[in-house]
C-alpha cells in the first residue's frame, strides 16, 4: 500500500488523448496521484495561455511540496496534417512554456516532453537511430517536433529537470478517430473495407502499443532522474525495439485476424514526406530498464480483439 510520503505528483497536458489517456491509466502503478485538471481552450489562442496558467497554479497546491512531474503529451498533428495558425501545436506548447516558466512554486519539477522519434530523425542518415543520432526533419511535423524540442531546451532547461521523450508509431486501442497505420488496418480487417497505402510495403518503422509506451515512457523517467539536472536535459527513445516493414504488419494483421486486408496502393503529396527506413535502438535497451513490450503479434491482436468486441469504425 502506498503511504502519502511515496505518492508523486502527475499533471498530464493531453490527458484526454491517444498516449495522455494511457499514461494516466499507467500512472498509478506507479505510485503517481493524477492531478484532476480541468479542460483547456487549446484551440482558442486568447483563453488558452490564461487556461494553462490557471491551471498550473492549481497543480501546484495539488502537489504541494510531493515531488511533481508534469508530461506534455498534447497535439493531434501528423505528418500530413496542414498546420493552422493560431492552433497548431507549437503554438500551444509556446503558451504552456510561457505559463510554467511563471509559475516559480512549480520549479524544481520534472518536465516531460513527448516528442515524435520518427519527426525529428526522418532526415538523419545511418539507422537504426538512437538517442545520439543527430535530428534532422524533412517535413514540417518534424520541424515542428525539433522546435519543440529547442523551445523545452532554451527555457524550460534552466528551472525544471527537462526529459525529453521521442516516441515511435503508436497503436492500441482507442475511442477516438482511428491513427496510425496498424489502427486502420485492423478497423480494414474488421469492416472489410479498403485501406489505401501511400507508402512501399518495405518502408520500416518501430510500433509499440499504447499502453507500453505509457508504461515505458513512466519507466524512462524515473531512470533518468539522476541523469537529468538543472540545465542538463535527459533525452529517451521510447519504442518496442522491433522493427517491421508494412508488408509484415500486413501479413501479421491477416493472420492475427484471420481475414484478408483490403488494401489499395497509391501516391499521394504526402507520399514523399515518409522516409522508407526508420529502424529504431531504444533507449531502455541499453539503459537496462526492466521492460517487456508486446511482440507485434501480440498487440495486434489485443487491438483487433477490442475493436471486435467494442467496435467503434472512425
Amino acid at each position: 500500500m502506498t503511504s502519502p510520503a511515496d505518492t508523486k505528483y502527475l499533471w498530464i497536458l493531453g490527458h484526454g488523448g491517444f498516449l495522455g489517456s494511457a499514461v494516466a491509466r499507467e500512472a498509478h502503478q506507479h505510485h503517481y496521484s493524477v492531478f484532476p485538471q480541468s479542460t483547456i481552450a487549446w484551440n482558442s489562442p486568447t483563453d488558452r495561455l490564461s487556461d494553462i496558467r490557471r491551471i498550473a497554479d492549481q497543480f501546484a497546491e495539488f502537489a504541494g511540496e510531493g515531488p511533481r512531474t508534469i508530461i506534455w503529451a498534447a497535439g493531434s498533428e501528423g505528418v500530413g496534417t496542414t498546420r493552422l495558425q493560431d492552433t497548431s501545436e507549437l503554438d500551444a506548447f509556446r503558451d504552456f512554456v510561457i505559463a510554467i516558466s511563471e509559475a516559480k512554486p512549480l520549479f524544481g519539477s520534472t518536465v516531460s516532453i513527448v516528442s515524435s522519434a520518427g519527426g525529428v530523425l526522418g532526415g538523419s542518415g545511418y539507422p537504426p537511430f538512437d538517442i545520439n543520432s543527430p535530428v534532422r526533419a524533412i517535413n514540417q511535423y518534424g520541424r515542428d517536433k525539433i522546435a519543440l524540442e529547442e523551445l523545452s531546451r532554451e527555457i524550460l532547461a534552466e528551472n525544471f529537470r527537462l526529459h525529453i521523450a521521442r516516441v515511435t508509431n503508436l497503436y492500441g486501442p482507442w475511442t477516438g478517430p482511428r491513427q496510425g497505420l496498424i489502427n486502420r488496418l485492423c478497423t480494414a480487417a474488421a469492416t472489410r473495407e479498403a485501406l489505401q497505402i501511400y507508402v512501399s510495403l518495405d518502408t520500416v518503422r518501430d510500433y509499440i502499443y499504447v499502453s507500453d509506451a505509457a508504461r515505458l515512457l513512466l519507466l524512462e523517467i524515473e531512470a533518468t532522474g539522476s541523469e537529468s539536472s538543472l540545465d542538463l536535459p535527459s533525452v529517451s527513445l521510447v519504442g518496442s525495439g522491433e522493427n517491421s516493414s508494412i508488408g509484415i504488419v500486413i501479413n501479421t494483421v491477416s493472420h492475427v485476424s484471420r481475414r484478408k486486408v483490403p488494401i489499395t496502393m497509391a501516391q499521394v503529396e504526402a507520399t514523399q514526406l515518409q522516409p522508407r527506413d526508420l529502424r529504431m535502438r531504444p533507449s531502455w535497451i541499453e539503459r537496462e530498464i526492466p521492460f517487456e513490450p508486446s511482440t507485434l503479434a501480440q498487440g495486434v491482436k489485443k487491438l483487433f480483439d477490442s475493436l471486435v468486441t467494442v467496435p467503434r469504425w472512425n
